[in-house]
């Protein structure tokens, strides 16, 4: 039977391994030492409260956005050479990989070992190629390997060319670890491992601190101290910069998480620049130097001019900057050669041979195909091994001849015999299993470990700590950390309690001067920040006018009744939120009923301008500058567009005939609240810095400009029913309380325009979105560009200008035809003049943005 709520037991027979190693039990069925504490605690909790604190740990990890990428379609996963994937949510269980200190300390001291022969292999490679020319490890490796470049070779910069690496690690049935695979380019799975810390120090607290855990802040401490040491100049301060790939790839939340976590500045390639031979983030204010790069994009891309021509991730230059000393890059460029899976068979041979001794940590049992011996070995144990990439690390599962069909064995024998340098043939183990918690109850599975390790000069810290992942098989964990196991947080225990926490908080002895505002805002930021701030004010006015209209069809009115529903209807139709017909009497009639339409527009992704892909813009730009946001702030647009994208509930209708009007109104309502907070925390936690400024920009920008729209449909054409129309665009604008303290129920048009066209004193008025523009304009710098400042004021003061002078009473003045034409004049002049000024803004602030030009060679 299985473990479930029912059982009212956690530890049961079922909970174990059916065969191999088990993490948790001996095999005479005794708790091992290292989990008897976690294990007993565990139970006392009892199945009803683990499903509890389950759940907390999946609302944590759905608020906070933890995510990762992968490519569900095709089961491909992450590598160096596909960055780019889709968005899939973080799973981590509430029962923690535990492992006492004594084997701890044994592990640690072969994960020292083997990162120092790392270190030294790579040294090699991109030196004197020892190795090679001894016949230690064969050159057909690396010449053959479509990582490799002459580039790398000879590149000076800073002697170490490790600072961060990862090591895969599984467990066989005789109880020894293995390694799978290095990592020393840029491994991913940190940010993740502590994330996944800090989320269990919230749902098991006590336990954490009973079972003595080692903690993780030591760790960080010392590698934002070690970035910092590797400045080639000011070394109490530098600026030390975190260059991510392009969003949309695999690792944009830990990028993020990282940079935040260490205070590094998160770069893209398109934010640098190399200017007198040194590395400079491009901002608003002007160039700012860089003195240490943590890269996180491939080798081959970080230099478009040396080395791949067609990439837009690095910085034309940079080869050349680290040659004269002026960058520190972390890890070395060319370390990407070190983790070639080819590799593996040499390197015992490779410790013999520097150090003189055996590998206290061993790898997988690995054979190249590229050497006749192994190959032939190979062939005759084809169905004992499985066979992956030698060059790289592959997105793909590795290749089990047993599954294959005999046509596909036939054609995979043809493969290697084309080209078997390129394959690698590694053992079969079985993974050992530890217990996680899946669906409310314990099952057993396979685990791997992701361990990190920091190179400072000679020594080597070791993270207390790894990732854990499990999976129903060896294959499925055989495959990148980020492609979709479950993980769990790894405990390393202690019998003796721990010393005194070390915090990131840094020490007081070094002075720092004092700042309030700064431009070290990249262009790119600007431009996110700024169409952040225009895609949530547009969902909002979105909102407003759907609930508006949802409220006006669901009233006790008939349709023909309500006179303000025509101008609803074509304000709708002028925002991209139903068929342009229905603005249009003559197409109308052939047209399904609008009450039929509009609930289901609300949830409508198809709609190019509708309010689900509108949210969708504010969550693409919202991530990009995730670390210019608060967590709150994050957390509000995360949950506003996970509550806007719940499916219609059925409601005693069928779930074919979509949402009902009471369901829409709702959904909308609360997008309106949500975003309403998202402004209130920008407004209340946002230092005015430039980021505000751009982000308030575009909140101004698109207020006006939605405004003037709104009341060019709604008030400009000849009506018969005024009251009701100037009720439902004072509602729209969130204007009708105010009206209504001013004016009570006397309905005029002319404080209606007043109010929302030249009060200075209402936030939601036309006017009041121009003095603020012009109030952020005259604080952004003033930089040479192609567009003369003066020209983006003259714009501001000109519309302001057209708004003050103008008189309600006036612009409520009837034409021949009824139509307010002073009105409609002065509103179609503001909204012109609008996309003149952001497009202003955006060549004088924003020009850096554009599409990266191609230097040398051929694109592919």
């Amino acid at each position: 039977m299985n473990t479930t709520l029912q059982s009212g037991s956690l530890w049961t027979p079922e909970s174990l391994a059916a065969g191999g190693f088990d993490e948790r039990i001996f095999p005479d069925g005794t708790v091992r030492p290292s989990w008897q504490l976690v294990s007993d605690q565990l139970a006392a909790l009892g199945p009803e409260e683990m499903l509890d604190r389950s759940a907390s740990i999946e609302q944590f990890i759905r608020e906070n956005g933890i995510t990762f990428h992968a490519d569900q379609s095709q089961g491909a996963v992450p590598s160096d050479e596909d960055e780019e994937t889709a968005n899939r949510p973080w799973q981590l269980s509430v029962i923690p990989f535990v492992m006492g200190s004594a084997e701890w300390n044994v592990l640690s001291d072969g994960l020292v070992q083997r990162t120092h022969l790392l270190e030294r292999i790579l040294v090699d490679l991109l030196g004197e190629q020892r190795l090679i020319r001894e016949g230690v490890v064969p050159g057909e490796l690396f010449w053959a390997n479509p990582v490799f470049s002459r580039a790398y070779h000879g590149l000076e910069g800073t002697p170490q060319k490790l600072h961060v690496t990862a090591t895969d690690l599984v467990r066989g049935v005789d109880g020894l670890w293995r390694v799978t695979g290095d990592r020393t380019r840029a491994p991913s799975g940190l940010g993740y491992l502590l994330e996944n810390r800090i989320v269990m120090g919230r749902v098991l607290p006590k336990l954490i601190r009973r079972s003595n855990t080692r903690r993780l802040a030591s760790f960080f401490e010392s590698l934002r101290e070690h970035l910092q040491s590797l400045a080639p100049q000011d070394r109490s301060n530098p600026r030390v910069a975190l260059l991510a790939p392009p969003s949309g790839s695999y690792r944009e939340f830990e990028d993020t998480y990282l940079a935040r976590y260490l205070g590094l500045t998160l770069v893209r390639g398109s934010d640098l620049a190399i200017r007198g031979g040194c590395l400079h983030v491009k901002t608003l204010g002007g160039l700012l130097p860089i003195q240490v790069l943590w890269r996180h994009i491939s080798d081959r891309r970080c230099d478009p001019l040396e080395l791949d021509p067609a990439s837009n991730q690095g910085v034309a230059g940079l080869l050349r900057c680290v040659r004269h000393g002026r960058v520190a890059v972390v890890n070395a460029i060319g370390s990407v050669l070190a983790q070639t899976p080819g590799l593996m068979p040499y390197l015992e041979q490779a410790n013999q041979f520097f150090f003189g001794g055996s590998l206290q940590l061993p790898s997988l049992k690995s054979y190249w195909l590229g050497d006749p011996q192994q190959r032939a070995y190979v062939l005759d144990h084809l169905d004992s091994l499985v066979l992956r990439s030698a060059y790289t690390v592959s997105s793909q599962e590795p290749i089990d001849t047993t599954r294959l069909s005999q046509q596909e064995r036939a054609e995979f024998l043809q493969r290697i015999e084309a080209d078997p340098g390129q394959f690698l043939a590694q053992e079969r183990l079985a993974y050992s299993s530890t217990p996680v918690w899946i669906g409310g109850q314990v099952k057993p599975q396979r685990v791997a470990l992701r361990n990190f390790q920091l190179i400072r000069g000679d020594r080597v810290e070791v993270l207390p700590g790894a990732l854990a992942r499990v999976g129903n098989d060896e294959m499925e964990l055989s495959r990148s950390p980020v492609s979709g196991q479950r993980t769990l947080d790894c405990w390393v225990t202690s019998d003796v309690p721990l010393g005194k926490h070390k915090s990131l908080l840094p020490s007081g002895r070094n002075a720092i001067k004092l700042r309030r505002i700064g431009d070290e805002l990249p262009s790119r930021v600007a431009e996110h920040l700024y169409w952040l701030g225009r895609y949530v004010e547009r969902a909002e006015g979105i909102s407003r006018l759907m609930r508006t209209t949802l409220s006006r069809l669901s009233g006790e009115e008939t349709t023909e009744m309500a006179a303000e529903l025509p101008r609803l209807t074509y304000a709708l139709a002028s925002l991209g939120q139903i068929e342009p017909g229905y603005a249009v009497d003559s197409f109308v009639a052939g047209l399904p009923n609008l009450d039929q339409v509009l609930p289901a527009s609300v949830l409508d992704p198809e709609q190019p301008r509708g309010l689900i892909r509108t949210m969708q813009s504010v969550m693409h730009n919202a991530t990009a500058v995730r670390d210019r946001l608060s967590n709150d702030a994050y957390r509000i647009l995360r949950r506003a567009f996970r509550e806007l994208n719940q499916p219609a509930s059925a409601s005693g209708r069928a779930v074919s005939e979509g949402m009902g009007y009471g369901e829409a109104i709702e959904r909308v309502g609360t997008l309106i609240v949500d975003l309403l907070a998202f402004a209130g925390v920008t407004s209340e936690g946002f230092v005015r810095t430039h980021s505000w400024q751009f982000l308030e920009l575009g909140r101004r920008i698109e207020r006006a400009d939605q405004t003037c729209d709104l009341l060019l449909t709604m008030l400009c054409p000849a009506t018969e029913n005024g009251k009701a129309i100037c009720e439902a665009a004072l509602e729209i604008t969130d204007s009708l309380m105010t009206y209504r303290s001013r004016y009570l129920n006397l309905v005029r048009l002319a404080p209606v325009v007043d109010l929302i066209v030249t009060d200075d004193t209402n936030p939601r008025s036309v006017l009041y979105q121009l003095d603020r523009i012009s109030d952020v304009i005259e604080k952004l710098p003033a930089v040479e560009g192609p567009v003369r400042l003066d020209a983006i004021e003259r714009i501001v003061l000109d519309m302001q200008y057209q708004v003050k002078l103008a008189d309600p009473y006036q612009l409520c003045q009837t034409s021949d035809d009824g139509t307010l034409e002073q009105l409609g004049k002065l509103l179609r002049g503001i909204a012109g003049r609008l996309p003149e000024l952001s497009d202003a803004i955006s060549a004088h602030y924003l020009i850096h943005t554009a599409a990266t030009q191609q230097l040398t060679g051929t694109g592919r």
